[in-house]
């Protein structure tokens, strides 16, 4: 019991890096709001899987809705190992609002944490971990498919609804780079997720799958992949623009450790190696290519660090698995047809959600809004008060 609080202690601290990175990722206007909006996050996230998303996951029957609360002892870890599941499963609830940062509407967006946490990620963490998916010999140990995948699917469409920010396209085809306020803080978020990352893996394998044998194969291949990842997308930037560029690094990284998070304990050192360096040079060029040809506004780059590096480490555990070549190809097989499934349902659910909540509220902030920062305009007040304008939105309300 100790041994899963501590490995959801570490999930926690992955949640805490990426709250860390969200808010050094854009512009002090929005910062303090970006608090408000994690923490919010987090109680609509914890409730719903309490209520209902746990439920679905730990069900071994069918995929109804099964408010069992005996179901939740899971693998042995009772309130433990309900801990964990939880602490995990904030670990993809953050993706959306990352994506969405800057020009969303506060409310709306918990309607799209409720989603994750009570449907979209228990139905494919079941799938993936004890059911049909797995039965098929699916591997993905810590949800690079029905977690990171997940979270980035949503992200996108949400971010397709709502539209870019202010500013940020133009006519002529041409883009503006708006950068956060605080990336040392935004590097602060990807450290600390790093450190994380081993802990969060290490339970999955332990709780999920009940393979303590494969946590030193672990934890070391997080810490190969996160490497690999740094190095080659600093050889990137360097080779792109001259000097080796601060964003795209972290997003190396970050791409990396969701990429290993799929066979994480199932490959060798040299593969992890591998798969954290080709992570580190698609996801960099990934989020700018979203960015530039697909004109998606993400201020963090969140949808290519999750999306792409979770399509390519699910892709990676099947090609680089142990075996022969017709081994590999059978089981590459199943991890592409783990890839759509899962994809299409959290794409099909995340576009029903975002078109009842267009038709039903408002899902953008207003264009003076997003001019004068949603801290102001959601919250009356600023991430810092001594270098903002610090007149708050309601006394012009009150003098109008």
């Amino acid at each position: 019991m100790e041994v899963l609080i501590a490995l959801g202690a570490g999930c926690l601290l992955i949640r805490l890096g990426v709250a860390f990175y969200g808010i050094g990722m854009i512009r002090a206007k929005n910062a303090a709001g970006a608090v408000l909006r994690t923490i919010c996050d987090l109680c609509v996230a914890v409730l719903a899987f309490w209520l209902i998303g746990a439920a679905i996951l730990t069900q071994t029957h069918n995929m109804y809705f099964a408010f069992n609360r005996e179901m939740i002892a899971f693998a042995g870890g009772g309130t433990a190992g309900l801990f964990f599941l939880t602490s995990v499963v904030l670990v993809g609830t953050a993706i959306a609002g990352g994506a969405l940062a800057e020009r969303s509407k506060f409310f709306p967006l918990c309607a799209a944490s409720f989603l994750l946490s009570a449907i979209v990620i228990p139905i494919g963490a079941n799938w993936a971990w004890t059911g049909w998916l797995a039965r098929r010999g699916f591997v993905d140990v810590g949800g690079a498919t029905w977690l990171h995948l997940s979270g980035a699917i949503c992200g996108l469409v949400g971010a397709a609804f709502v539209g870019a920010r202010s500013g940020k396209y133009h006519h002529d085809g041409s883009a503006s780079m708006i950068p956060g306020h605080n990336v040392p803080l935004a590097g602060f978020g990807v450290l600390t997720m790093l450190v994380g990352w081993g802990p969060y893996l290490a339970g999955c394998l332990v709780v999920a799958l009940d393979r303590p044998v494969f946590l030193g194969a672990a934890a070391t291949g997080v810490i190969l992949a996160a490497a690999g990842g740094g190095l080659a997308a600093i050889l990137l930037g360097h080779y792109r623009y001259g000097k080796p560029d601060v964003i795209i690094t972290l997003l190396g990284l970050l791409g990396a450790m969701v990429a290993i998070s799929a066979g994480a304990g199932h490959l060798s050192a040299a593969w992890c190696v591998f798969v954290g360096a080709v992570a580190g040079l698609l996801v960099p060029l990934s989020a700018i290519w979203i960015d530039l040809f697909g004109r998606v506004d993400d201020p963090g780059g969140v949808i290519a660090v999750h999306g792409i590096g979770g399509i390519w480490g699910t892709f990676a555990a099947g090609l680089l698995m142990p075996g022969s070549f017709a081994e590999r190809a059978h089981q590459l097989g199943i991890q592409i047809l783990g890839l759509v499934c899962i994809g299409l349902l959290a794409l099909a659910l995340s576009l029903l959600l975002f078109v009842i909540l267009r038709a039903t509220v408002r899902l953008r902030a207003g264009e003076a809004d997003e001019y004068d920062g949603l801290d102001l305009a959601e919250h009356d007040i600023g991430a810092y008060p001594d270098f903002q304008q610090t007149m708050i939105k309601s006394y012009h309300l009150r003098e109008a």
